[in-house]
Protein backbone atom coordinates (compact mmCIF):
# COMPACT_ATOMS: atom_id res chain seq x y z
CA UNK A 1 0.00 0.00 0.00
CA UNK A 2 1.43 3.65 -0.84
CA UNK A 3 0.09 7.28 -0.06
CA UNK A 4 -2.61 8.81 -1.89
CA UNK A 5 -0.98 11.09 -4.76
CA UNK A 6 -4.01 13.09 -6.17
CA UNK A 7 -6.27 15.87 -5.03
CA UNK A 8 -9.79 15.41 -4.14
CA UNK A 9 -11.84 13.68 -1.62
CA UNK A 10 -12.23 10.24 -0.30
CA UNK A 11 -13.52 8.88 2.51
CA UNK A 12 -12.96 5.41 4.20
CA UNK A 13 -11.89 4.38 7.68
CA UNK A 14 -9.49 5.14 10.34
CA UNK A 15 -6.47 2.38 10.81
CA UNK A 16 -4.65 4.33 13.58
CA UNK A 17 -4.43 7.17 15.80
CA UNK A 18 -3.18 8.93 18.22
CA UNK A 19 -2.17 11.73 20.33
CA UNK A 20 0.99 13.67 19.52
CA UNK A 21 2.90 16.95 19.82
CA UNK A 22 4.05 19.40 16.87
CA UNK A 23 7.35 21.23 16.36
CA UNK A 24 5.89 24.00 18.13
CA UNK A 25 4.60 22.23 21.31
CA UNK A 26 0.72 21.49 20.59
CA UNK A 27 -1.13 18.86 21.33
CA UNK A 28 -1.92 17.21 17.66
CA UNK A 29 -4.12 14.55 16.74
CA UNK A 30 -2.54 12.16 14.15
CA UNK A 31 -4.89 9.82 12.19
CA UNK A 32 -3.58 6.67 9.95
CA UNK A 33 -6.47 6.90 6.96
CA UNK A 34 -7.31 4.07 4.12
CA UNK A 35 -9.72 4.94 1.38
CA UNK A 36 -12.34 3.01 0.07
CA UNK A 37 -13.78 5.88 -2.34
CA UNK A 38 -13.81 8.89 -3.59
CA UNK A 39 -15.98 11.69 -4.85
CA UNK A 40 -16.66 11.56 -8.64
CA UNK A 41 -17.62 15.71 -8.48
CA UNK A 42 -18.26 15.81 -12.16
CA UNK A 43 -21.49 12.89 -11.72
CA UNK A 44 -22.06 13.91 -7.98
CA UNK A 45 -21.24 9.64 -6.67
CA UNK A 46 -18.86 8.44 -4.66
CA UNK A 47 -16.69 5.44 -6.60
CA UNK A 48 -14.68 2.50 -5.43
CA UNK A 49 -10.98 3.62 -5.06
CA UNK A 50 -9.22 0.15 -6.59
CA UNK A 51 -5.66 1.38 -6.32
CA UNK A 52 -2.62 0.17 -4.45
CA UNK A 53 -2.19 4.70 -3.10
CA UNK A 54 -5.43 4.24 -0.34
CA UNK A 55 -3.17 5.03 2.89
CA UNK A 56 -2.99 9.10 3.95
CA UNK A 57 -2.12 10.52 7.42
CA UNK A 58 -3.73 13.37 9.05
CA UNK A 59 -1.95 15.80 11.46
CA UNK A 60 -4.58 17.64 13.07
CA UNK A 61 -3.52 20.89 15.34
CA UNK A 62 -5.81 20.79 18.20
CA UNK A 63 -4.54 24.40 20.19
CA UNK A 64 -3.22 26.96 18.70
CA UNK A 65 -0.72 29.89 20.41
CA UNK A 66 -3.28 31.64 22.54
CA UNK A 67 -4.89 28.34 24.07
CA UNK A 68 -8.03 28.15 22.09
CA UNK A 69 -8.73 25.59 19.99
CA UNK A 70 -8.91 24.87 16.65
CA UNK A 71 -10.62 24.21 13.40
CA UNK A 72 -9.34 20.96 13.57
CA UNK A 73 -10.44 20.44 16.82
CA UNK A 74 -13.92 20.99 16.58
CA UNK A 75 -13.81 19.27 13.23
CA UNK A 76 -11.99 15.91 14.85
CA UNK A 77 -15.35 16.02 17.55
CA UNK A 78 -17.76 16.36 14.88
CA UNK A 79 -16.50 13.44 12.89
CA UNK A 80 -15.11 10.83 15.20
CA UNK A 81 -17.70 11.78 18.17
CA UNK A 82 -15.29 12.99 20.34
CA UNK A 83 -16.46 14.84 23.72
CA UNK A 84 -13.42 16.98 23.47
CA UNK A 85 -12.95 16.00 27.59
CA UNK A 86 -9.68 13.96 27.18
CA UNK A 87 -6.90 13.98 25.00
CA UNK A 88 -6.42 10.06 26.01
CA UNK A 89 -9.88 9.45 24.71
CA UNK A 90 -8.40 9.73 21.07
CA UNK A 91 -5.97 7.01 20.99
CA UNK A 92 -7.80 4.92 23.62
CA UNK A 93 -11.71 5.21 22.91
CA UNK A 94 -12.92 2.57 20.99
CA UNK A 95 -16.47 3.78 20.91
CA UNK A 96 -15.28 6.79 18.47
CA UNK A 97 -16.35 6.23 15.07
CA UNK A 98 -13.76 4.14 12.58
CA UNK A 99 -15.41 6.20 9.52
CA UNK A 100 -14.26 9.27 8.28
CA UNK A 101 -14.47 11.64 5.16
CA UNK A 102 -11.23 13.62 4.48
CA UNK A 103 -9.73 15.82 1.53
CA UNK A 104 -6.18 15.48 -0.31
CA UNK A 105 -4.73 19.26 -1.20
CA UNK A 106 -1.35 20.19 -1.51
CA UNK A 107 0.77 22.06 0.94
CA UNK A 108 3.80 23.72 0.25
CA UNK A 109 6.51 23.78 2.77
CA UNK A 110 10.37 25.28 2.38
CA UNK A 111 9.67 25.04 -1.65
CA UNK A 112 8.42 21.51 -1.45
CA UNK A 113 5.07 21.05 -2.40
CA UNK A 114 3.24 17.34 -1.39
CA UNK A 115 -0.13 16.05 -1.36
CA UNK A 116 -1.46 15.56 2.24
CA UNK A 117 -4.95 15.32 4.22
CA UNK A 118 -6.06 18.98 4.80
CA UNK A 119 -9.30 18.47 6.14
CA UNK A 120 -11.36 16.08 7.89
CA UNK A 121 -15.33 15.55 8.28
CA UNK A 122 -17.53 13.04 9.30
CA UNK A 123 -18.47 9.95 7.08
CA UNK A 124 -21.46 11.45 4.88
CA UNK A 125 -20.80 14.65 5.11
CA UNK A 126 -21.42 16.97 1.04
CA UNK A 127 -17.70 16.39 -0.02
CA UNK A 128 -15.86 19.51 -1.82
CA UNK A 129 -14.76 22.57 -0.49
CA UNK A 130 -17.68 24.50 1.06
CA UNK A 131 -18.25 28.07 2.95
CA UNK A 132 -17.60 27.92 6.59
CA UNK A 133 -20.07 29.75 8.30
CA UNK A 134 -20.94 30.49 11.58
CA UNK A 135 -23.86 30.19 13.95
CA UNK A 136 -25.95 32.57 14.44
CA UNK A 137 -25.01 33.16 18.15
CA UNK A 138 -21.20 33.82 16.65
CA UNK A 139 -22.78 36.43 14.24
CA UNK A 140 -24.57 38.29 16.73
CA UNK A 141 -21.47 38.39 18.78
CA UNK A 142 -19.52 40.08 15.93
CA UNK A 143 -22.44 42.25 14.79
CA UNK A 144 -22.48 43.73 18.59
CA UNK A 145 -18.73 43.90 18.95
CA UNK A 146 -18.28 46.50 15.44
CA UNK A 147 -21.87 48.11 15.88
CA UNK A 148 -19.59 51.21 15.56
CA UNK A 149 -18.00 50.07 12.38
CA UNK A 150 -21.09 48.82 10.95
CA UNK A 151 -22.53 52.12 11.46
CA UNK A 152 -19.94 54.35 9.69
CA UNK A 153 -19.86 51.69 6.72
CA UNK A 154 -23.59 52.10 5.78
CA UNK A 155 -23.39 55.80 7.10
CA UNK A 156 -26.48 54.92 9.74
CA UNK A 157 -27.11 57.21 12.20
CA UNK A 158 -24.31 57.98 14.59
CA UNK A 159 -24.81 57.30 18.84
CA UNK A 160 -26.19 60.40 20.24
CA UNK A 161 -23.89 62.75 21.64
CA UNK A 162 -23.90 63.11 25.74
CA UNK A 163 -25.72 66.41 26.57
CA UNK A 164 -23.17 68.92 28.24
CA UNK A 165 -23.50 68.94 32.42
CA UNK A 166 -24.67 72.60 33.70
CA UNK A 167 -22.81 74.44 36.16
CA UNK A 168 -24.00 74.03 39.31
CA UNK A 169 -25.19 76.56 41.46
CA UNK A 170 -24.49 77.52 45.11
CA UNK A 171 -27.08 76.93 47.02
CA UNK A 172 -26.30 78.94 50.51
CA UNK A 173 -28.30 82.08 49.86
CA UNK A 174 -26.95 85.41 50.33
CA UNK A 175 -26.02 86.82 53.75
CA UNK A 176 -28.77 89.00 54.88
CA UNK A 177 -27.18 92.17 56.70
CA UNK A 178 -27.20 91.68 60.51
CA UNK A 179 -30.33 94.43 61.86
CA UNK A 180 -28.85 97.51 63.53
CA UNK A 181 -28.58 97.35 67.54
CA UNK A 182 -29.42 100.35 69.63
CA UNK A 183 -26.72 101.33 72.16
CA UNK A 184 -26.97 99.71 75.52
CA UNK A 185 -27.64 101.96 78.39
CA UNK A 186 -24.62 102.82 80.34
CA UNK A 187 -24.12 100.47 83.28
CA UNK A 188 -25.07 101.80 86.67
CA UNK A 189 -22.98 101.49 89.89
CA UNK A 190 -21.79 97.27 90.41
CA UNK A 191 -23.79 95.88 93.24
CA UNK A 192 -22.11 93.46 96.12
CA UNK A 193 -23.03 89.88 95.34
CA UNK A 194 -24.98 88.16 97.99
CA UNK A 195 -23.04 85.48 100.07
CA UNK A 196 -24.09 81.92 98.60
CA UNK A 197 -26.32 79.36 100.23
CA UNK A 198 -26.01 76.22 102.44
CA UNK A 199 -27.62 74.45 99.51
CA UNK A 200 -25.36 76.08 97.02
CA UNK A 201 -21.80 74.98 99.08
CA UNK A 202 -23.17 71.51 98.89
CA UNK A 203 -23.44 70.93 95.40
CA UNK A 204 -20.00 72.35 94.48
CA UNK A 205 -18.03 70.10 96.77
CA UNK A 206 -19.94 67.01 94.79
CA UNK A 207 -17.79 65.86 92.28
CA UNK A 208 -18.84 66.08 88.41
CA UNK A 209 -20.18 62.68 86.82
CA UNK A 210 -17.18 61.38 84.90
CA UNK A 211 -17.52 61.87 81.19
CA UNK A 212 -18.50 58.46 79.27
CA UNK A 213 -15.88 56.78 77.30
CA UNK A 214 -16.24 57.87 73.16
CA UNK A 215 -17.92 55.03 71.96
CA UNK A 216 -15.07 53.43 69.13
CA UNK A 217 -15.56 54.17 65.40
CA UNK A 218 -16.46 51.44 63.53
CA UNK A 219 -14.08 49.62 60.90
CA UNK A 220 -14.66 50.89 57.36
CA UNK A 221 -15.47 47.42 55.36
CA UNK A 222 -12.49 46.36 53.04
CA UNK A 223 -13.09 46.41 49.18
CA UNK A 224 -12.57 42.92 47.93
CA UNK A 225 -9.83 43.01 45.42
CA UNK A 226 -10.78 42.09 42.51
CA UNK A 227 -9.48 39.16 40.50
CA UNK A 228 -6.21 39.53 38.14
CA UNK A 229 -6.75 38.70 34.56
CA UNK A 230 -5.12 35.84 33.60
CA UNK A 231 -5.21 33.77 30.21
CA UNK A 232 -6.43 30.19 29.36
CA UNK A 233 -3.29 28.12 29.93
CA UNK A 234 -2.65 29.79 33.55
CA UNK A 235 -6.97 29.20 34.46
CA UNK A 236 -6.38 25.71 33.21
CA UNK A 237 -3.11 25.25 35.83
CA UNK A 238 -4.41 26.76 38.23
CA UNK A 239 -7.77 24.70 38.14
CA UNK A 240 -5.76 21.86 37.35
CA UNK A 241 -4.02 21.88 40.90
CA UNK A 242 -6.57 22.78 42.85
CA UNK A 243 -8.71 19.62 41.49
CA UNK A 244 -5.68 17.22 42.58
CA UNK A 245 -5.87 19.64 45.78
CA UNK A 246 -9.57 18.65 46.31
CA UNK A 247 -9.11 14.86 45.45
CA UNK A 248 -10.79 15.31 41.87
CA UNK A 249 -9.55 12.77 39.38
CA UNK A 250 -8.03 14.32 36.31
CA UNK A 251 -11.47 13.42 34.48
CA UNK A 252 -13.07 15.07 37.00
CA UNK A 253 -10.95 17.75 36.90
CA UNK A 254 -11.36 18.28 32.60
CA UNK A 255 -15.19 17.85 32.82
CA UNK A 256 -15.48 20.29 35.08
CA UNK A 257 -13.49 22.55 33.07
CA UNK A 258 -15.08 21.78 30.14
CA UNK A 259 -18.94 22.39 32.03
CA UNK A 260 -17.96 25.51 32.70
CA UNK A 261 -16.46 27.10 29.44
CA UNK A 262 -19.77 25.57 27.81
CA UNK A 263 -21.80 27.05 30.31
CA UNK A 264 -19.80 30.92 29.90
CA UNK A 265 -20.56 30.35 25.62
CA UNK A 266 -17.16 28.97 24.93
CA UNK A 267 -13.79 29.89 25.04
CA UNK A 268 -14.50 32.67 22.27
CA UNK A 269 -17.25 34.62 24.76
CA UNK A 270 -14.70 33.89 27.58
CA UNK A 271 -12.25 35.59 25.76
CA UNK A 272 -8.51 36.88 26.89
CA UNK A 273 -9.62 36.70 30.75
CA UNK A 274 -9.99 33.40 32.20
CA UNK A 275 -10.12 34.80 35.93
CA UNK A 276 -13.89 33.91 36.28
CA UNK A 277 -13.67 30.62 35.03
CA UNK A 278 -11.31 30.09 37.42
CA UNK A 279 -13.31 31.52 40.40
CA UNK A 280 -15.95 29.43 38.99
CA UNK A 281 -14.28 26.43 39.23
CA UNK A 282 -13.19 27.31 42.84
CA UNK A 283 -16.96 27.49 43.58
CA UNK A 284 -17.39 23.96 42.19
CA UNK A 285 -15.13 21.98 44.15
Amino acid sequence: MAQIDRIGSFRGKIVDRGVGESSGGFPQAILQLEAAEMWDAENGVWVEWAYEEIEAIAYLILFGKSGKSTLSARQLMKALGWDGVAFLDIQENEKLSEKIQWRMEENTYEENTTIRCQWIDHYDAVPGKRVQKLGKADVQRLQAKFATGLQALSGGPKPKSVPKATPKTDPTPPATPAPTQEPAAPAGPPTAAAPPTDDQVAAALVPPPAASPAAPKPAKPRRAKAAKPIDMRTAWEQCFTAGNKAGKTDVETTQIWTTLIKAAGGDEAVGDDWSGIKTAFDAAL
